[in-house]
């Protein structure tokens, strides 16, 4: 009996593995006949305001994901958390919350753009942190273009206005329908715009 018992043992282990290894297959067939979102792209050139004139020199010294960034200003001893004024890009950070979709291209891009880079900033009329204690910026990169136009440009970002902090809240929802209706970035598939909860 003891014979035969092995063999069965053999058998539904052998049964086991077999079917792990036809599990484990599949996973990825059926995930590589998904889309993969189309990568960002710098769009170049395009319609941002003048830097203003109370505007402040910082250095991005981080990325945090498309819409947060950590930046070094000479009036702290410290580096500052920032959170883009009129925009919401994809999750990609926030703890409990799976990726969202076009999250990782959207901080690709803001990488490319940001990181290291010595940038203009500005605050708005209403307030210079939000209720988790992050600076709220306007910034300009140092070739004069508007950072939150060039994210709803590309697609990697939603025009998200939230007073009182909208005086480019007009043009940026401009930009961003232009990118939704070319279907570009987030708006285009497989994402096709449903990037947020």
């Amino acid at each position: 009996m003891s014979a035969a018992f092995a063999q069965i043992a053999s058998v539904r282990l052998l049964l086991a593995l077999l079917t792990g290894l036809l599990v484990g297959c599949a996973t990825p067939a059926a995930e590589n006949n998904q889309r993969s979102p189309v990568p960002t792209f710098d769009p170049g050139p395009i319609e941002s305001p003048a830097v203003p004139r109370d505007a402040f020199p910082a250095t991005v010294v981080r990325v945090v994901d498309g819409d947060t960034l950590i930046a070094a200003v000479a009036r702290s001893t410290r580096p500052v958390r920032v959170r883009l004024i009129g925009i919401d890009t994809p999750e990609t950070v926030r703890p409990n919350t799976l990726v969202a979709c076009y999250g990782e291209q959207a901080a690709t891009l803001s990488r490319r753009l940001l990181t290291g880079a010595r940038v203009r900033a500005a605050y708005e009329p209403g307030g210079r942190q939000d209720r988790f204690g992050r600076e709220l910026w306007d910034v300009w990169l140092s070739d004069g273009r508007f950072v939150q136009a060039v994210l709803v440009t590309a697609g990697a970002a939603r025009a998200y206005p939230y007073r009182p902090q909208i005086r480019y809240a007009g043009l940026i929802a401009r930009l961003a329908d232009a990118a939704r209706v070319g279907r570009r970035g987030l708006w285009g598939p497989p994402c096709d715009g449903h990037s947020f909860g």
